[in-house]
């Protein structure tokens, strides 16, 4: 009977395991550095929205850029533009002056506008 008694007794003990967690979890929350916080306030934009903008063509932008250079001159601007003709396997080079007296934006939009119609 005492034999018998011990197996009861066996079976009622709390099994240990010799298995560690890799880890503890904390329950407190980490502090963000100085640049975690910085990049977070950059990327949060509340009136973002995450859906991705793709362009649905088989072989990419078939258009062809334009390229604006602006140097400041004595009196104003100078104004620099080249595109590439792929057609005719050309590149094309334009000078404009954007005087101190004119509006500097409202002049950009004029020579984009000028160099969009003559391609």
């Amino acid at each position: 009977m005492s034999g018998y008694g011990q197996a009861i007794g066996y079976a009622n003990q709390a099994k240990v395991s010799a298995i560690r967690p890799a880890r503890k979890i904390r329950k407190q929350q980490v502090k963000l550095t100085l640049k975690q916080r910085f990049r977070n306030w950059l990327n949060n934009d509340e009136y973002e929205q995450d859906i991705p903008q793709t362009i649905a063509t088989s072989e990419g932008l078939t258009s062809e850029g334009m390229r604006l250079q602006i140097y400041k001159a004595n009196g104003g601007y100078v104004v620099e533009t080249r595109s590439y003709d792929s057609h005719k396997d050309r590149h094309f080079n334009t000078m404009h002056v954007i005087t101190e007296d004119s509006d500097i934006g409202d002049a950009l939009g004029k020579i984009v506008m000028m160099e969009a119609l003559k391609r």
